[in-house]
């Protein structure tokens, strides 16, 4: 006769509804399902998602915490708008951090470590960078720099990037695609980074992440603030 066997008695982690709404609504931002400056009515939430009004709450005040939410006592609860010159801020903080930590990693990359940060900078250079802005694009991105910033192990620049900069970056994705000179720029950028990754350079690989978040992102934001940079037609 074998043994049964017996329950777990490890905690199993709980998501909390109003984590779930949080995320749902963080999600409608982002996307642009919820626009600009559109009036959120928690009796509205409350019928869609199916949920009391506490959580509802609850997230809300989170979201406004991060700034993707503007809330003003007995008078309105909004989506924020979206602020270019916060995003460029936002996009040249999120440049140093992530350059921060390929200047920390890169050195002492394992053989393992060094072929799956190559791998995601190839998909980059396989793909269609003239999409490098657009939802598609911008995963093959996020996923090199989160493979980054995993290998540094810092939870104060993976908390800074997850609760105050990726969401509001991720407002600024793009519905068409760049010029075929700006995917050629992008490539450009990428080639000095796979260098420093294979040679192990720490310090040229943060030079290299900084750049590519200059002139891909940082500027061009900055260049939109002013009326300087428009997509064409």
């Amino acid at each position: 006769m074998t043994d049964e066997p017996k329950p777990s008695t490890k905690a199993r982690p709980r998501t909390l509804i109003r984590d779930q709404v949080y995320a749902r609504l963080a999600q409608e931002i982002v996307t642009g399902r919820l626009a600009p400056l559109e009036e959120i009515r928690d009796q509205d939430l409350q019928a869609e998602y199916g949920v009391s009004r506490t959580p509802i709450r609850e997230a809300l005040i989170r979201l406004a915490d991060v700034g993707l939410v503007e809330m003003s006592s007995n008078r309105f609860t909004r989506v924020a708008p979206i602020d270019l010159q916060a995003q460029a801020d936002r996009a040249e903080a999120a440049g140093a951090l992530v350059a921060y930590a390929a200047a920390k990693v890169v050195p002492n990359l394992t053989d393992d470590q060094l072929a799956s940060l190559d791998a995601r900078v190839q998909a980059i250079l396989d793909s269609d960078l003239t999409r490098g802005g657009m939802p598609d694009g911008l995963r093959l991105w996020f996923a090199l720099w989160v493979g980054v910033i995993e290998l540094a192990d810092n939870a104060v620049v993976t908390e800074i990037l997850d609760r105050n900069l990726v969401l509001h970056l991720s407002r600024s994705v793009q519905d068409r695609p760049l010029p075929q000179w700006l995917g050629d720029q992008q490539r450009a950028l990428v080639e000095p980074l796979r260098s420093a990754l294979r040679a192990r350079d720490g310090d040229a690989a943060r030079d290299a992440v900084f750049e590519i978040f200059r002139i891909t992102t940082v500027e061009r934001l900055r260049a939109a603030l002013t009326g300087e940079w428009r997509l064409p037609e």
